[in-house]
């Protein structure tokens, strides 16, 4: 374990995280955190991870830009971004600040979902503690859920925390979310040599304890965490492809 990298912090997208913004803005800026997609909107953390090329740059952006928003020039300023190899298409497009890394597939049992991949890429940093935020897994009562309505771009139901703010294919698809058993996604985790607090009481996901934001701060630590040096721990960490 690298004292430095003791406890880590992932933002996924659930929206258990909205009242918590404010908050957890400053935290970031001290501690080492991992943004998943369109969280660096918002948070300014260690670095960005995604899974999916047609976030990095999506080649229907002008298309459909209510599916794809094209988010190209904004990446440029983000000072560190690692992918996951099967981004197939990128290489081209490939900014200086981007790394892409591979995953073995007993690893990252599901590649769609960028929230297992920034874990799998946080337990190769050996820290003691993990904290995931937004991993909500959130999904409609069973007793409700219209038969073979998996799709509604108008739904109601709040998925992200960015809600409708930010256009994106995922907005409204909450079949994927109800057609998976969490706990079989997240499985490989279960004997982690880190441990990992899913910072969502209310969360689907059952592989981890729940605990509150208000204890979450409890128990991290008082270190303030150079970014800078942080990043360069973690470019030395991973093979780049």
């Amino acid at each position: 374990m690298n004292n430095n990298l003791s406890e880590i912090i992932i933002i996924g997208g659930g929206s258990s995280i909205t009242p918590e913004i404010s908050r957890l803005q400053p935290l970031l800026a001290t501690k080492c955190s991992i943004l998943t997609n369109y969280s660096y909107k918002h948070f300014s953390g260690t670095f960005l991870t995604f899974s999916d090329r047609d976030f990095y740059c999506p080649a229907h952006a002008k298309k459909e830009p209510d599916k794809y928003p094209d988010i190209y020039e904004e990446l440029k300023y983000l000072p560190l971004i690692i992918g996951l190899k099967k981004s197939n298409g990128i290489k081209e497009f490939l900014l200086p600040n981007t790394y892409i890394i591979k995953c073995p597939k007993k690893e990252l049992p599901n590649p769609h979902l960028t929230g297992i991949f920034a874990l799998c890429i946080a337990e190769k940093l050996e820290p003691k503690t993990i904290y995931l935020l937004g991993f909500d897994w959130d999904r409609r009562d069973p007793k409700t859920i219209p038969t073979g309505k998996n799709y509604d771009p108008n739904s109601n139901l709040d998925i992200h925390y960015y809600g409708k703010e930010i256009k994106h294919r995922g907005l409204g698809y909450y079949g994927f979310y109800e057609g998976h058993n969490p706990n079989n996604m997240f499985k490989f985790f279960d004997n982690s040599k880190s441990k990992i607090y899913n910072v969502s009481p209310n969360s689907n996901i059952e592989n981890f304890e729940k605990i509150s934001y208000e204890y979450m701060f409890t128990l991290l630590n008082n270190k303030k965490l150079n970014q800078e040096e942080i990043r360069i721990i973690i470019k030395n960490k991973f093979t780049v492809l």
